[in-house]
């Protein structure tokens, strides 16, 4: 059977298959893995990244393969967890979310940034040790990518006075705002 010859640019931007899914699981990411990778990329630093050891940490992440990308999303330090998490194909954002070096900080700032990818939101909002947070919660719904089922679902859980700041958020569906004002104003009475 022939092979079907797809573009670059549409693999990136299908969905992952089931075995696409499976493929994170069967890479094996050991700790001498990160031998494979410069230091630099692997220790969790205090200071920030200077925009010149971004675009070194940028071009090397370019010129890695697929599994290279996982193990470094499983291994690798909290500036390279945020590269990967943007990265066009989607299996590398999923497996930075199964790092275990990700931390509450690294999701808030996630769940906040609007240039999250669909993806990696679906996948907090999914997750139910992570939305347990306030922070984390109050940020999926104050972001317009969270879809809107999902941001209707954490109203209830929102203090008052975050409900009555959203009802006013130009930044939200207007859908969302007018439900968020329903919720306050029946809590009031």
């Amino acid at each position: 059977m022939a092979e079907k010859i797809v573009p670059e640019n549409e693999k990136e931007s299908s969905p992952p298959s089931e075995e696409e899914e499976g493929f994170i699981d069967l890479i094996e990411v050991r700790e001498e893995d990160a031998a494979q990778f410069p230091r630099e990329l692997i220790v969790e630093r205090d200071e920030e990244y200077t925009a010149e050891q971004r675009d070194n940490l940028y071009q090397m992440i370019l010129g890695m393969s697929v599994p290279q990308k996982i193990r470094l999303a499983m291994l690798g330090n909290r500036e390279a967890r945020k590269m990967l998490a943007h990265d066009r194909n989607q299996i590398i954002p999923k497996a930075v979310l199964r790092s275990p070096k990700l931390t509450d900080s690294e999701i808030l700032t996630f769940a906040q940034e609007r240039s999250t990818p669909d993806d990696i939101i679906l996948a907090i909002c999914k997750n139910r040790v992570w939305v347990k947070k306030y922070p984390i919660k109050l940020a999926l719904v104050s972001n317009p990518k969270t879809p809107l089922s999902v941001a209707v679902q954490f109203l209830d859980h929102l203090h008052d006075k975050d409900l009555q700041n959203l009802s006013r958020d130009k930044n939200v569906p207007s859908a969302l705002a007018q439900i968020a004002w329903q919720v306050f104003s029946k809590r009031k009475r």
